[in-house]
């Protein structure tokens, strides 16, 4: 892992590279302050302790593409935070993007940190958000170490990643995940994009760079997700199924948003999960107000409700993203 991502740089970075390329470099700057009742403090993070998103943090997001005269034929990308961990006391370093994706004339091939092949995640960006979709309730990856493909049809998409099922970390001990998505409908073209999914293998659950336990479990999940837009309207919905540590597995989501003012400035939000594990079940409630102050510069704030713990929170953030 280290050592890809060392060449991963190297080749960002370097100008001998190839001479046809094109780099974009753009710097994070995330601020979080808030309350939980649970905890009855003031916090520093979003979701819970353990958990990667979000907190004060610094990092970079750097782009390159390699051109013929033709077109792209091959983009490397490294996305990198330092974040302050207020559970532990410390810094840590988060992955999120660490991937060499070439396109060919079949089919978009990657290997490194990427997306897996499954849900709304599959296409949807939010790791500068504070409502998180199902990966990060316990269904799925928001990001993980492996390989995948990608191939654009008529009408929609169809890709198939295998991936390390660690997470940021990376441990080999029988772990595996098998991840495809079939989907119709592009989202900036079409308003719309309607999925079904497949998960399966020996898997990890994990928390930013921890790995939880000594050894995998077997998972298997199908998935059905959505996205609709619709003037300054959108929708997006999924549910998961299946089996997750011997257990009967269930997951739900749906999030309202709508955007006012000139070029979107405003959104509100609403979002509502619910998951089962077994016998455990839970529901999650949330509402956030997102306003960009500028074309780089957003701020948020959030209230969730977790019904099981009965605990009440409320986040602030400002997020810094910008171009050098």
């Amino acid at each position: 892992m280290r050592k890809f991502t060392a060449i991963l740089l190297f080749v960002l970075i370097s100008p001998l590279s190839l001479e046809a390329s094109s780099s974009l470099l753009f710097l994070e700057v995330q601020a979080i302050a808030g309350y939980s009742s649970v905890e009855d403090k003031i916090i520093y993070h979003s979701g819970r302790r353990q958990d990667p998103m979000q907190k004060n943090s610094l990092g970079f997001d750097l782009i390159k593409k390699f051109s013929s005269s033709n077109s792209d034929f091959l983009t490397a990308a490294l996305q990198l935070r330092t974040a302050f961990d207020d559970n532990e006391n410390r810094a840590q370093l988060q992955i999120y993007n660490a991937y060499l994706k070439l396109k060919t004339s079949f089919a978009d091939v990657w290997v490194g940190h990427n997306r897996i092949s499954y849900g709304l995640e599959s296409y949807w960006d939010t790791h500068a958000d504070l409502l998180q979709p199902l990966s990060m309730f316990g269904f799925g990856y928001d990001r993980d170490w492996g390989a995948g493909i990608s191939k654009d049809t008529k009408n929609g998409n169809i890709q198939f990643s295998l991936t390390s099922a660690t997470g940021m970390a990376l441990k080999f001990d029988g772990n595996y995940l098998i991840t495809s998505r079939i989907s119709k409908g592009v989202l900036s073209y079409d308003n719309y994009n309607i999925g079904l999914s497949v998960m399966s293998g020996n898997v990890f659950d994990s928390m930013g760079w921890e790995i939880m336990g000594n050894l995998p479990h077997e998972v298997l999940l199908f998935g059905a997700d959505f996205a609709y837009n619709r003037n300054n309207v959108e929708h997006k919905a999924q549910i998961t199924a299946g089996k997750k540590m011997d257990e009967d597995a269930y997951a739900g989501l749906y999030r309202l948003s709508f955007n006012f003012l000139e070029e979107n400035k405003l959104k509100l939000e609403g979002q509502g999960v619910y998951t089962q594990l077994g016998d455990i079940k839970n529901y999650y409630l949330s509402a956030q107000a997102a306003y960009k102050i500028n074309a780089d510069l957003t701020s948020r704030i959030t209230y969730a409700r977790d019904i099981e713990s009965k605990e009440n929170k409320i986040v602030m953030q400002l997020y810094y993203y910008f171009l050098i």
